[in-house]
């Protein structure tokens, strides 16, 4: 279960020309209990609530470290650039994600694969093992940028990948330069170029959605790998509900009270859009049905309505706290035409 904690900006550095480090302080010196590979929520000083990786291992004192790609127009993003100052309390809740280390079985190698700062849970993950000291198991690391400049851990892996022989640092340019020697195009095909057999592998893929989506179809599809050991967590950025010219639904939620709240919302979207554009849900893992705290109870009459949910939908919605037949993931229904009226509200 997750819980909430305040934070103290302890610090802000850049990380190349796209992406910063932001350092966090825990007030009681203890902060939430994390893992490397998990995220978490922060809320900014304006209300929204933003998620992000631990790019750090856990520290005695519950410091955290997240980079954090600057985007042209995002409240996060503007935030950081033009008001966040150290000194500055927030409030965290969290932890969320399962794409925790797992250890390999001893015949079993490791491939790590990601986009942009996806490479910040990953580089925990290494951190952490690199901590604890004792034999590593044979790992590849895929990582994808599109110009060498947005590398910007580029030098503290390859010294990683110097002093551990059996981690291999691999960056891939999805649009690299004429005098590029490296890898180039998109870090999934990399992979499955490398290694067309992955029957004894375990992977864990951080990044971009659509990245994730395609590693998962590819590595189990073409190259054999187990899908119970395809581990990820994806984030998408924050959008607006309404794409241009899409149709306008009408979404029904209700409230604690028992009243009814008419929500807008764009056909081709997802549930979670709609209720996150309203405040009423907290969609923290991109949609990749890893967090759960989008859960909420659909109507009866509009249950039989929705498509059944997919094995990963269902395992997490075993595992939460008092089940119920009618709770589905808000980020797993994609609204339709069809959907105008639907009726939703918290979990009974």
């Amino acid at each position: 279960m997750s819980d909430h904690y305040f934070y103290t900006v302890s610090d802000i550095q850049p990380l190349g020309p796209q992406a910063l480090r932001l350092s966090l302080r825990a007030d009681d010196g203890r902060g939430m209990p994390i893992r490397a590979g998990q995220f978490f929520s922060l809320r900014l000083p304006d209300g929204a609530e933003r998620s992000y990786s631990l790019a750090c291992a856990p520290r005695a004192d519950g410091g955290l470290e997240a980079q954090i790609r600057l985007r042209d127009g995002g409240r996060c993003s503007e935030w950081l650039r033009r008001e966040a100052l150290p000194g500055q309390r927030l409030r965290l809740t969290g932890p969320y994600g399962d794409c925790v280390w797992q250890p390999p079985a001893p015949e079993e190698r490791v491939l790590m694969l990601a986009t942009g700062t996806g490479i910040a849970p990953l580089y925990a993950m290494l951190a952490e093992l690199d901590a604890g000291g004792g034999d590593w198991p044979e790992i590849d690391l895929y990582w994808g940028t599109d110009r060498p400049e947005a590398l910007y851990l580029e030098k503290e892996l390859a010294a990683l990948a110097a002093r551990r022989p059996t981690l291999r640092f691999i960056p891939v340019l999805a649009a690299a330069p004429a005098d590029w020697v490296g890898e180039r195009g998109r870090v999934q095909h990399a992979a499955a170029d490398r290694h067309p057999d992955l029957s004894r592998a375990r992977v864990y893929a951080c990044g971009a959605p659509a990245m994730v989506d395609e590693a998962r179809r590819l590595l189990t599809e073409s190259c054999g790998l187990p899908e119970a050991r395809f581990h990820a967590d994806a984030f998408a950025p924050a959008q607006p509900i309404a794409a241009s010219g899409a149709e306008t639904l009408a979404i029904r939620w209700r409230r604690e009270d028992g009243q009814w709240l008419a929500l807008p919302a764009a056909a081709g979207s997802r549930l979670a859009d709609a209720l996150a554009a309203a405040g009423l849900v907290l969609p923290v893992c991109g949609g990749q049905a890893a967090c759960g705290v989008c859960r909420v109870a659909i109507a009866p009459d509009w249950l039989e309505r929705l498509p059944e949910p997919a094995r990963r939908e269902q395992r997490l919605l075993a595992a939460l706290d008092a089940p119920h037949p009618r709770h589905r993931l808000a980020c797993q229904i994609t609204l339709h035409p069809g959907l105008n009226g639907l009726q939703a509200g918290i979990r009974p």
